[in-house]
């Protein structure tokens, strides 16, 4: 879940302050949303920039429930000057440098040491949610695993995998997708090759010193021929750092869409097939008998055929086209005269 960041003019904030606040604690988004909508700068923030932004921040006015998904927070143009000075502390800038970038723009954006605007938090819109969730091997530099993790593990704790998913991949270094069938043969396979990983992909999230070990066990299990994607990764990118791994079971997340009204194509599949097999009938199926018309000997067909085109065609007196006939001649004749 990421977050938007609204600068309001001051004059506007004052005038609706009480009606933001109260929308901040119980309100609908929508109805925030366009409460905010005389606003100067909007400002996406990814996931683990707003998480980190609130949980330094906590008395400022906040609303945080990751049950329900919110996470709000209002600056008033009182407020401002502080709030920029915090957010331009030269030592908090670089430990925030490796997942700042929505936090970046905002940060150039806001008036130094003034009260001219005020600044308004509010979550997305649920629209992320409705993605099909897959299976992905994904890997996070050690200094970015600084900095979300206590937020991965929060989510963890709380069973929100999806909002885990999103958190994860909004600073990732790199992902590697699993289908359905990959994944479970990458579980098959480290069962029987390398039991020692099967608690690490239950603990979901592993950290970066236990990185090398992790490695060498996926290289057993990564077989071109059935994980050509993982193979891949492990041979180029895998040596770039000394990452942590999250792996993300997609199952988890489909566990939440139970009854979304959703259909999704692998809970139709048969090993990664939209086709569905058709049950099978004891003792087989027999073609049905086909009843056609009745067959005649070619000389009656011809004969009959003959018969017919004549008495369409005006029996004796046609003759072939182009060619008079004796009454066209009689008629001509009595024209002349």
């Amino acid at each position: 879940m990421r977050c938007r960041a609204y600068q309001i003019p001051s004059e506007v904030y004052r005038e609706i302050e009480t009606q933001i606040l109260q929308q901040l604690r119980d309100g609908d988004l929508d109805q925030l949303r366009h409460l905010l909508s005389e606003h100067d700068l909007e400002v996406e923030l990814l996931s683990g920039e707003w998480r980190i932004l609130f949980a330094a921040l906590e008395d400022y006015f906040q609303e945080v429930d990751h049950g329900r998904r919110i996470a709000r927070m209002a600056v008033s143009p009182d407020e401002l000057a502080e709030f920029v000075d915090f957010l331009r502390d030269e030592q908090r800038q670089e430990q925030w440098r490796p997942i700042s970038f929505g936090l970046a723009e905002l940060t150039d954006a806001l008036p130094v040491d003034c009260d001219l605007v005020g600044v308004v938090f509010t979550e997305e819109s649920d629209d992320w949610l409705w993605a099909e969730p897959v299976s992905e091997l994904v890997a996070i530099r050690p200094e970015v695993f600084e900095l979300i993790e206590p937020h991965m593990r929060t989510l963890m704790s709380v069973g929100d995998f999806a909002a885990l998913a999103r958190l994860a991949e909004d600073h990732a270094e790199g992902c590697v997708e699993l289908s359905a069938h990959q994944w479970r043969l990458m579980m098959k396979h480290s069962a029987e090759r390398v039991p020692e990983l099967l608690p690490i992909y239950q603990q979901r999230i592993s950290a970066p010193d236990d990185y090398t070990g992790i490695l060498e066990g996926l290289g057993q299990v990564a077989d071109p021929r059935f994980q050509p994607s993982l193979d891949a990764w492990l041979r180029v990118h895998s040596n770039t750092a000394q990452y942590a791994l999250y792996f993300r079971d997609a199952g988890l997340e489909r566990r939440e869409l139970e009854g979304s009204g959703l259909i999704r194509l692998s809970d139709i599949s048969i090993d990664d097939q939209v086709t569905q097999r058709l049950p099978v009938i004891p003792g087989g199926s027999k073609p049905a008998h086909v009843i056609g018309p009745p067959r005649l000997e070619p000389a009656t067909i011809g004969e009959e055929a003959g018969e017919e085109a004549g008495d369409e065609l005006g029996g004796d007196d046609h003759q072939p086209d182009g060619q008079p006939t004796d009454t066209d001649d009689e008629e001509e004749e009595e024209e002349e005269e």
